[in-house]
């Protein structure tokens, strides 16, 4: 099950960042206005010195850090809206000083400022009594030709319509609730029902079915509903890359941040805009940004290598 569904609020930083600042200001200050060490010329001394330098600048950088992870603000103290080209390189996707954690906590902040325009999406899972089966024919022999008029019957039965076939059970009452923000590791032997579990979750039941007393909802919202209304919420991901080869990574991964794009965004951001910046931090998070311009590709398509084109596949979704 992709990761696409539960979302977990990220707390606000809140004042944290204005006090921290001016933390860092005094603290420079009384490390300029200071006077300098001298060389001593025994050499304990020296040692001594370098010592409470280099302490002096891993406590500044440790401050600045914590400054670069907190949400970003303008002067009068609101959140810088990272659609609209900020100066601040942290959340600019295209510097090499970006922090995604700074552009996070700085969305999340604008959102929060009207809850009821930027609802948060978060949902888990519970299902019980899970079971899938599905139908198979018996092992059939190997043709021969002295044993082919033996097919004769089983063609007549194709023919009517009587084919027989074997009810195969893949999965048998199977109970799991998954919180919001968490997840699920499904470990098993090849053959055991481990992408079937996941597929059902996700809705993708195609050629198998589920059973009657199957339950599933997703925080209270049904199972047909889900995938109904919410389809892009809960996504399979497959071990097998479908892509348009012939894309690039750039137009792959816009198109995907397009069709994704909600209706309430933030005021004086376009759809083109939001797709465009959303394409750029998704490269930057996944470290696709130098192949912005190389094609997917695939088998026989030359592309990116075979590792970014799953991040590109997990991106997508």
């Amino acid at each position: 099950m992709a990761s696409s569904a539960p979302f977990g609020a990220l707390a606000e930083a809140g004042g944290a960042a204005e006090n921290l600042e001016e933390k860092v200001k005094e603290f420079a200050e009384k490390t300029h206005e200071s006077p300098q060490l001298e060389r001593e010329t025994t050499r304990g001394e020296s040692i001594m010195d370098s010592s409470d330098d280099g302490e002096k600048v891993h406590r500044i950088k440790q401050l600045a850090r914590t400054l670069t992870h907190n949400s970003v603000k303008n002067a009068n103290g609101e959140h810088v809206n990272p659609f609209n080209g900020s100066d601040n390189p942290a959340l600019d996707p295209l510097s090499g000083k970006f922090s995604y954690r700074a552009w996070v906590k700085t969305l999340v902040g604008l959102q929060s400022r009207d809850p009821e325009r930027y609802p948060e999406r978060v949902a888990g899972v519970a299902y019980r009594n899970l079971g899938a089966y599905g139908f198979g024919e018996s092992t059939d022999y190997q043709k021969t030709f002295g044993n082919y008029p033996l097919e004769a019957a089983g063609l007549f039965r194709r023919i009517i319509g009587k084919r027989q076939q074997t009810k195969i059970q893949i999965l048998r009452d199977f109970d799991g609730l998954i919180r919001s923000g968490e997840m699920l590791v499904v470990l098993g032997r090849p053959g055991s029902g481990c992408s079937t579990l996941l597929k059902t979750i996700s809705g993708e039941t195609h050629g198998y079915f589920v059973d009657e007393k199957t339950s599933i909802n997703y925080q209270g919202i049904p199972m047909k509903k889900m995938h109904q209304d919410f389809r892009g919420e809960c996504i399979y991901q497959a071990e097998v890359d479908i892509h348009f080869p012939q894309l690039t990574v750039g137009q792959t991964l816009e198109f995907a941040a397009q069709a994704r794009a909600p209706r309430n965004r933030i005021p004086g951001v376009t759809r083109d805009q939001y797709a465009a910046h959303m394409r750029d931090v998704i490269m930057a998070v996944f470290g696709l940004a130098h192949t912005i311009n190389t094609k997917v590709g695939n088998d026989f398509i030359r592309g990116v290598s075979g590792g970014e084109r799953k991040r590109v596949s997990i991106a997508e979704a």
